[in-house]
């Protein structure tokens, strides 16, 4: 693989977002960056027209460039309503972080120290303890006392999330190399990346293999390699991402089902306290135990999870599910009779 361009690097680490208005912004911003840098000097007006949106959200959206350390600058009057980048580093204004900011930014490096940005986020952690020890402050303390254990996601190459990122941004064709687990070769085809999920820790592509109309998730720790081609694409406008991921119960996308499902009276508080899905209603009944309610896709993931509470509950609904159950619990018999 060639080697990625800085601002493909930026684009990956903001990739994640809190909510879907955030989610937008964070998207809009970064084609925003990705025009001042490829294209030069857009006028407000074309990138208004370009995102679909107002100029004054454009200019809201410069403000939060320079604000996280791009310099942004106007034409020569000054005036921003054509910008572009400040080509003179020696110009570059710095970022300053107040200590809250330095100790969330180390609590979630840490967090992800895991992953497959684990060398550089280890070298951005001693930066920001850096940083607070130059202010005279202690050091993050959350990161510190902090510890993580449990399953973890298959490693994936930092070149693959990458490429992939820088894909999505610029509508870029693949072509991926691409091996699953019961194949003895990999294969090699070309991909159109519409979006990157992080399910439990583990990264997955979500695109279409021209020209077949489905869609198709590859999990990233299996791509072997990513080419940009020089084709672009267009994204399927009928596709509604955020549809298909609110109705996920993890990462395949199918049509559906309404699922009922009763806890025992003393597993009810700790289903409770969580959101399991987003569409989730729950109802306590008389006798103590919890009725949890959802509607969502992917029948192998959710009978997995309904698998892992053992007998604290019981299938409702849909029948196929209940009697899936069944059969499965039938087999597992046979390993202790």
């Amino acid at each position: 693989m060639c080697d990625l361009t800085p601002q493909a690097r930026t684009i990956l680490e903001a990739m994640s977002s809190g909510s879907k208005r955030r989610d937008r912004q964070v998207v809009r911003i970064l084609g925003i960056l990705g025009a001042l840098l490829e294209d030069g000097r857009p006028s407000v007006h074309e990138l208004a027209r370009r995102f679909g949106t107002r100029r004054e959200t454009i200019y809201r959206d410069l403000r939060a460039l320079e604000d996280a350390g791009y310099p942004v600058v106007g034409d020569e009057g000054g005036h921003l309503s054509r910008p572009q980048l400040l080509t003179d580093r020696r110009r570059t204004p710095q970022v300053r972080f107040t200590p809250e900011e330095i100790s969330a930014l180390d609590w979630a490096a840490a967090q992800a120290s895991a992953g497959p940005f684990s060398e550089v986020l280890d070298g951005a952690r001693q930066k920001l303890q850096a940083i607070s020890a130059a202010l005279g402050q202690e050091a993050a303390g959350v990161a510190r006392v902090t510890d993580s254990w449990g399953p973890t996601a298959p490693p994936t190459a930092p070149e693959v999330l990458l490429r992939l990122a820088e894909a999505i941004l610029r509508r870029r064709t693949c072509r991926v190399t691409y091996r699953t687990p019961d194949a003895t070769e990999p294969k090699t085809y070309a991909y159109h990346p519409y979006r990157l999920l992080n399910v439990a820790g583990a990264f997955y592509c979500v695109g279409k293999v021209p020209p077949h109309a489905g869609l198709t998730t590859l999990a990233a720790h299996r791509v072997g390699a990513v080419e940009l081609l020089s084709d672009s694409f267009t994204v399927d406008q009928a596709l509604d991402l955020n549809r298909h991921r609110e109705e996920a119960f993890g990462v395949v996308w199918e049509e559906p089902v309404r699922v009922v499902l009763r806890f025992r009276a003393d597993q009810a508080p700790y289903v409770a306290e969580r959101q399991w899905h987003p569409s989730q209603e729950l109802q306590l009944l008389p006798d103590g135990r919890l009725e949890l309610t959802f509607s969502a896709g992917g029948s192998f993931e959710v009978r997995r999870w309904i698998l892992g509470w053992g007998d604290a509950v019981e299938v409702i609904a849909p029948d196929e599910v209940r009697h899936q159950i069944q059969q499965i619990l039938r087999s597992a018999t046979a390993f202790y009779a």
